[in-house]
């Protein structure tokens, strides 16, 4: 079967490395020059960890990153509203980690044995024929394929051209994600709730945090470390220190919080996968999680003996609801953080325990496939 995968992050290169498992070779093209990172780092909850199991991957990761054994919410003052202990939940699963993104990448992408991938070349269009899907690249080449894969991310040029009434939409929050020392003690999944406002810390390992902020259009300003600094003066330790005594010169990746609505997307031997088809805010830390339970059920779908559209009806039928349900909890978690602050401290006081079971209980169990 002449499968193309289009975009080399997360996505792409997971959906190789699981059609590879299942004896296929695999071309693969990225506009970028190398796989992107934007984002700098990512925290990986136990049921992506278990579909790096899937793909022969977890140990690997496992040795580069850092466990997480705890996820506390405090309000901006300081007060701890929530503290859940993870192995508690997720350990019937996989475990809790935090690790840099190019890790991960280079992880799954060094797994790779039969895949060729070709940076710095893009998709410009695809067009279905009864049977193939004929791709026209930006170095002039058509080929024809069995199977196209669009794993090109929020910004995805494959969703633009095939289904280009989905479009990404605003949440209204823009972000700021950076790293800095971890001279602060945080030894965990650390996060601080203000009045439209998030701040977070996870460690990478004993020297290095990952802090992630965000907020809506009025705070975020121009995106600066000065108002990233502006923005959160208010907050206590221990986070609040943390951004106060940020270099104004420090490297930051900026950007608006968008997501994409999950829908139909398989059409004449395409499919999307991971953010290029139901992209979400942050707020369940499930990104990476979707997107590589994505690829191994898609690769378990194309293997078995069905045609290639049989196939991908089936890949659908399997992750609608479960994707679905991750942008119904991300909005609704988003809604609750970026309430007054009265009213959400006073619910995740009470409920906090709950409603994160309520959340994430179904995606503990295993994904369909």
């Amino acid at each position: 079967m002449r499968i193309l995968i289009v975009g080399a992050g997360i996505a792409g290169l997971a959906a190789a490395r699981a059609l590879e498992i299942h004896g296929h070779r695999v071309n693969i093209v990225e506009r970028h020059t190398e796989s992107p990172v934007a984002g700098q780092s990512i925290f990986l909850l136990g049921n992506a960890m278990r579909a790096l199991g899937d793909l022969g991957l977890q140990e690997q990761v496992r040795a580069q990153a850092c466990p997480i054994g705890a996820q506390t919410i405090m309000s901006s003052r300081g007060k701890v509203l929530n503290h859940v202990v993870t192995n508690d939940l997720w350990d019937s699963c996989g475990p809790c980690v935090a690790l840099h993104r190019r890790a991960l990448i280079e992880v799954i992408q060094q797994s790779l044995a039969n895949t060729q991938i070709d940076f710095g070349t893009s998709v410009i269009h695809t067009i279905s024929r009864p049977e193939c899907r004929e791709v026209y690249f930006s170095d002039g080449r058509v080929q024809e394929y069995d199977l196209v894969i669009g794993a090109d991310g929020l910004r995805s040029s494959i969703r633009a051209s095939a289904f280009p009434e989905s479009v990404p939409k605003p949440t209204g929050l823009f972000a700021w994600r950076l790293l800095t020392q971890n001279r602060y003690g945080i030894e965990g999944w650390t996060a601080m709730l203000g009045a439209g406002k998030t701040l977070l810390a996870i460690p990478l390992n004993d020297s290095e945090l990952y802090l992630y902020a965000d907020s809506f259009a009025k705070d975020f300003g121009d995106g600066s470390i000065s108002a990233l600094k502006a923005a959160f003066r208010d907050f206590a330790s221990p986070l609040g220190p943390i951004v106060a005594n940020l270099s104004d010169v420090i490297d930051a990746h900026r950007s608006a919080i968008e997501e994409v609505p999950f829908s139909t997307f398989i059409a004449g031997r395409l499919a999307l996968i991971g953010d290029a088809a139901h992209a979400s805010s942050p707020s369940m830390a499930q990104g990476a999680g979707m997107a590589i339970e994505d690829a191994v059920v898609l690769a378990e779908c194309i293997s078995r003996p069905q045609p290639v559209t049989s196939a991908l009806s089936q890949f659908h039928e399997l992750r609608k609801h479960r994707v679905a349900w991750v942008q119904k909890q991300s909005r609704n978690r988003d809604r609750l953080r970026t309430a007054p602050d009265l009213v959400r401290n006073m619910l995740l006081g009470v409920l906090g325990n709950r409603l994160y079971h309520v959340a994430y209980d179904s995606l503990i169990e295993p994904f369909p496939r």
